[in-house]
C-alpha cells in the first residue's frame, strides 16, 4: 500500500472512530444508570454519586474532544494526532468504568461484583463494535476495565475468585484479539473501497481521454472530408470547362495534327478524371449514397466479365491471365462485385512482372470463395492492414501514376463491408499475393433473366431538343452551349433561375441541365424547382458539379434528382439525353 493510501485509509479509520461517540454515549448513560441501580440498596450513595457523576464527566470530555475534532482543520492533515487524542480519552475513561469494581461493591457482596461484572463486559463489548477501527483505542478502554476486574477478584482471595480473575484476564485477551482481526477486515474494506475508487478515477480519466481523441479525429476527419469536397469541386470547374471546350473542339474542323492535341488533351482530362471518380466513390462509400442491389446471378456472368476486361491488359505485360468459370450461383450485387474484383485484378496486372494472374472459385460451407491469385512482389505481413488506406501504396516513393492512385483497395474495402462479403489476404513477401472474397451462394433454379441483360444501343434523339444550362462559371456555360449544339440542340444558358426565367421567352425546354453550387445563397435544386414550378413539373433534369461532400449527395439524393459529377464526359452526357428522350418517346 503506497503512503497516500495508508494516509487515506489512516483518516477513515479515525473519522469512524469519533462518528461512534455520539451512540458510545448513549450506551454508557444507560450503563451508568443500570450500575447504579444494582449498587444502590447495598453502597454508600455518596459513592454511587461521585462514581456516576466521573463516568459522566469523562463522557462529556469525550463529546467536547469529538465536537473539537468535527470543528477543525487540520482532520485530514493530523488524524494520527487526533486518534491518539481519542486514545488517552478512552484509557481514563477505562480506569473511571474498571474502578466501580473497587468503589462499588464490598468484599461480601459477591452476587453485587458478579452484576457490576456482567455490566462491564457489555460495556467493553459494545467498545469493540464501536473502537476496533482504531485498535489502540479499544486496548486503552478494554485493558483497564477487565484488568480492574480480574484484580478485585484476585483481591478478594479463595481459588474461586482467583479462577475467576484468571477467566477475566483470558476474557480480555479474547476480545483484544477479536478487535485485532475486525480491525484488520476494516482496513481492508477501507483500502479496496479507495483502491477501486482510484480505478474507477482512472478508468474515467482514460474514458476522457479516448473520448477527446475521438472528438479529434472526428474533426480531422470532418475537416478532411471538408477539404477534399472543396478542392474537389474547385478543381473540376475549370477541368470540367477544358473537357467541353476540347469534345468541342474535336467535332468541328481540325487536322490531324490538331486532333491528336486534342486527343492528348482529352487523355490527361481522362487521368484526373479518374482520381476524382475514386474520391467520388468513397465519400459515396461513406455518406451511404451506394444503394446494394442484391440479385441471384450465375458467377460466370462475373468471371466471363473480368476475362474480356483484363485479358488485353495482362497480354501488354507478358503475363498470362486465366479465369476459372464456375457452376456457382451467387447472391450479390453483380455490379458491386465486379468492382471489388475489378480493382484486385488490376492491382494484380499492375503489381506482378512475371508470370501470371488467377481468378478462381472455391467451395465453402456457406458459400463460394472467389480468389485473386498473383505471382507479384507480395506484401510484408505487417502492411496488410495499412494497404486498405487511402493514398497508401507499396513501393511506389515517386507516386508513379503508372502504378495506380492508392485508391483501389480503400475503395474495395468499403464495398465489401456494404455487401457483407468477408475479405481475406495472404501474401508472401516476393512471392505472390491472394485475394479472396466470401459470397454466398443461392438456388440456381431462381437466376433473373434481367441478370444478364446487355447494354442496347440508343438512338440519337437530341437533334434540335431544346436544352436549358443553369451555371455560374460563364466558361463552362460556354462549353456547355458549343459541346451541345455541336451535336445539333438548341441551347439556353443562364447563371440562375431568374435569368433562365427571363431568357426563356415563353418556350418551354425540353431538358434542364444545372449546376448544383450557384451563386450567393442559391443552388441547382432549387433552380430546377422553380423552373417547373413555372414551365411544368415534367421537365427531366439533371444536376452536375465537382462537390463530393457527404451532406450535399444526401441534399441530392433527398430531392429525387439525379447528379453528374465533374468533369463530365461528353459521351455520357449524350448517353443519358438519348436515354431521357427515349423514355419520353415509349410514354
Amino acid at each position: 500500500m503506497d503512503a497516500a493510501l495508508l494516509r487515506r485509509v489512516e483518516q477513515q479509520r479515525v473519522e469512524m472512530l469519533y462518528g461512534n461517540a455520539l451512540a458510545v454515549s448513549g450506551s454508557a448513560l444507560l450503563m451508568v444508570a443500570m450500575i447504579a441501580v444494582i449498587t444502590w440498596p447495598h453502597t454508600s450513595h455518596t459513592r454511587i454519586v461521585s462514581w456516576s457523576i466521573a463516568t459522566l464527566l469523562v463522557q462529556a470530555a469525550s463529546l467536547v474532544l469529538t465536537a473539537s475534532y468535527r470543528n477543525s482543520d487540520d482532520r485530514a492533515t493530523a488524524s494520527s494526532a487526533w486518534g491518539w487524542r481519542f486514545t488517552a480519552a478512552s484509557a481514563i475513561a477505562g480506569c473511571v468504568w474498571g474502578s466501580s469494581a473497587f468503589v462499588l461493591v464490598d468484599s461480601d457482596q459477591p452476587l453485587t461484583l458478579a452484576l457490576i461484572a456482567a455490566c462491564l463486559a457489555a460495556r467493553a463489548t459494545i467498545s469493540v463494535i464501536t473502537h476496533a477501527h482504531f485498535p489502540p483505542a479499544l486496548h486503552a478502554f478494554t485493558a483497564p476495565v477487565f484488568g480492574l476486574l480480574a484484580l478485585r477478584y484476585i483481591m478478594l482471595g479463595g481459588y474461586g475468585n482467583a479462577a475467576l480473575g484468571v477467566m477475566w484476564f483470558a476474557v480480555l485477551g479474547y476480545l483484544l484479539l477479536f478487535g485485532d482481526r475486525q480491525a484488520r477486515v476494516i482496513v481492508a474494506q477501507i483500502r479496496l473501497r479507495y483502491e477501486n475508487e482510484q480505478l474507477v478515477g482512472q478508468l474515467q480519466q482514460q474514458y476522457a481521454l479516448a473520448d477527446q481523441a475521438r472528438a479529434r479525429a472526428e474533426s480531422a476527419s470532418r475537416s478532411k472530408s471538408l477539404f477534399f469536397a472543396a478542392a474537389n469541386h474547385d478543381l473540376r470547374q475549370p477541368l470540367h470547362s477544358l473537357g467541353l471546350f476540347a469534345t468541342a473542339l474535336r467535332n468541328g474542323k481540325v487536322d490531324d495534327q490538331g486532333r491528336r492535341m486534342i486527343d492528348q488533351i482529352l487523355q490527361a482530362t481522362e487521368s484526373l478524371e479518374q482520381l476524382f471518380d475514386n474520391l467520388l466513390d468513397i465519400s459515396k462509400l461513406d455518406a451511404g449514397q451506394v444503394e446494394v442491389k442484391k440479385e441471384i446471378v450465375p458467377a460466370n456472368l462475373v468471371l466471363d466479365r473480368l476475362r474480356s476486361t483484363f485479358t488485353k491488359s495482362a497480354e501488354e505485360k507478358g503475363l498470362k491471365l486465366v479465369v476459372r468459370r464456375s457452376r456457382g450461383v451467387l447472391y450479390t450485387d453483380p455490379t458491386l462485385l465486379f468492382r471489388v474484383l475489378s480493382n484486385l485484378v488490376a492491382n494484380a496486372i499492375r503489381y506482378t512482372e512475371k508470370g501470371g494472374v488467377i481468378v478462381a472459385c472455391r467451395k465453402r460451407r456457406n458459400g463460394v470463395s472467389i480468389e485473386v491469385w498473383d505471382s507479384g512482389i507480395g506484401i510484408p505481413h505487417e502492411q496488410h492492414e495499412r494497404i486498405f488506406e487511402e493514398f497508401y501504396q507499396l513501393n511506389n516513393p515517386a507516386r508513379d501514376r503508372s502504378r495506380g492512385l492508392g485508391l483501389g483497395l480503400a475503395t474495395v474495402r468499403r464495398i465489401v463491408s456494404l455487401l457483407e462479403h468477408p475479405l481475406n489476404v495472404r501474401s508472401t513477401l516476393g512471392r505472390g499475393s491472394r485475394f479472396s472474397i466470401e459470397v454466398p451462394l443461392a438456388d440456381p433454379n431462381k437466376i433473373h433473366s434481367g441478370a444478364a441483360t446487355i447494354e442496347q444501343k440508343v438512338p440519337n434523339l437530341i437533334g434540335g431538343k431544346l436544352i436549358m444550362v443553369i451555371d455560374d462559371e460563364e466558361s463552362v456555360r460556354l462549353g456547355m452551349q458549343s459541346l451541345l449544339e455541336s451535336w445539333g440542340c438548341k441551347c439556353i444558358t443562364a447563371m440562375d433561375s431568374d435569368e433562365a426565367l427571363a431568357s426563356i421567352n415563353g418556350r418551354v425546354p425540353d431538358f434542364i441541365i444545372a449546376d448544383l453550387r450557384l451563386r450567393g445563397d442559391r443552388n441547382g435544386i432549387d433552380a430546377i424547382r422553380e423552373l417547373r414550378a413555372k414551365l411544368g413539373d415534367g421537365i427531366p433534369a439533371v444536376l452536375i458539379s465537382g462537390d463530393t461532400a457527404t451532406e450535399q449527395l444526401r441534399k441530392v439524393s433527398a430531392a429525387g434528382l439525379t447528379m453528374m459529377h465533374k468533369p463530365l464526359k461528353a459521351v455520357r452526357l449524350r448517353a443519358l439525353l438519348n436515354h431521357e428522350f427515349a423514355k419520353k418517346q415509349r410514354v
